[in-house]
C-alpha cells in the first residue's frame, strides 16, 4: 500500500500541475481578450463577442480551480507534507484570478509593491514560454518588475542624498546666523541670532 500511496501522491502531484498550467493560460488569454478586442471593440456585435468570449474564459477558469482543490484535498488525504501544501500548492484566493492588471493597465498608478499571485511563480513549464500570449505577459511583467526595483534603487540612493542636503542646509542656516550673531552690536539682536544657531 505504501508504493501505491506514493504512486498516487506523484499523480495528484501532476493533476495539481496540469490544473495550474491550464489555469495561467486561461487567465493571460482572458487578460489578452480584455486588452486587445473588449477595450478597441468598435461595434456593438464586436463587444458583445468580446464579453461571450470572456465569460468562457471565466468558466474555464472556475473548472480549473475547481479541478485544482480537489487534486490538493487529494494531496492532503495522502499524506502530503505541509511545506509542499503551504509552499507549492497553496490555496487559490478569489482574489488572485482577477485579469492581471500588467496587461490591462500598464500606465497605472500605484505599481511600486505589486506581486504576481503565487501560481505564476510555480511550475513555469516550458508549453508556457511556446505559448504567444502567455509568453508576452511574462515579458511584460519581467519588465515592470525590473522597472520597479530599478525605482526602488533610486529612490534609496535619493533618500541617502536628501538626508546630507538636509544636514547641509541646517549647518548652512546656523553658521549664518552665527555670522549674524558676531556682527550685531546691540545685545537683543545678537540673543535673538544665538536663539536662531540653537534652533539650526
Amino acid at each position: 500500500l505504501g508504493a501505491l500511496q506514493a504512486k498516487e501522491l506523484q499523480l495528484r502531484q501532476g493533476q495539481a500541475n496540469d490544473c495550474l498550467e491550464k489555469l495561467r493560460q486561461t487567465l493571460g488569454h482572458k487578460a489578452i481578450i480584455y486588452c486587445q478586442h473588449f477595450r478597441s471593440a468598435d461595434s456593438t456585435w464586436a463587444g458583445t463577442r468580446s464579453k461571450q468570449e470572456a465569460h468562457r474564459c471565466r468558466i474555464k477558469i472556475d473548472k480549473c480551480v475547481r479541478s485544482y482543490q480537489r487534486a490538493r484535498n487529494a494531496l492532503q488525504r495522502l499524506g502530503a507534507d505541509e511545506d509542499t501544501l503551504k509552499n507549492v500548492y497553496q490555496e487559490i484566493q478569489l482574489s488572485q484570478l482577477s485579469v492581471d492588471r500588467e496587461v490591462t493597465e500598464e500606465n497605472r498608478y500605484g505599481q511600486g509593491s505589486d506581486r504576481l499571485a503565487w501560481f505564476w511563480r510555480v511550475n513555469n513549464s516550458r508549453d508556457s514560454h511556446e505559448d504567444a500570449w502567455m509568453d508576452e505577459f511574462y515579458r511584460v511583467n519581467w519588465l515592470k518588475s525590473k522597472a520597479r526595483w530599478q525605482r526602488w534603487e533610486e529612490e534609496l540612493s535619493l533618500v541617502r542624498h536628501e538626508m546630507g542636503w538636509t544636514v547641509g542646509w541646517f549647518r548652512y542656516k546656523k553658521e549664518g546666523w552665527e555670522r549674524r550673531s558676531h556682527k550685531a552690536t546691540k545685545h537683543g539682536h545678537q540673543a535673538y541670532a544665538q536663539r536662531q544657531v540653537l534652533l539650526w
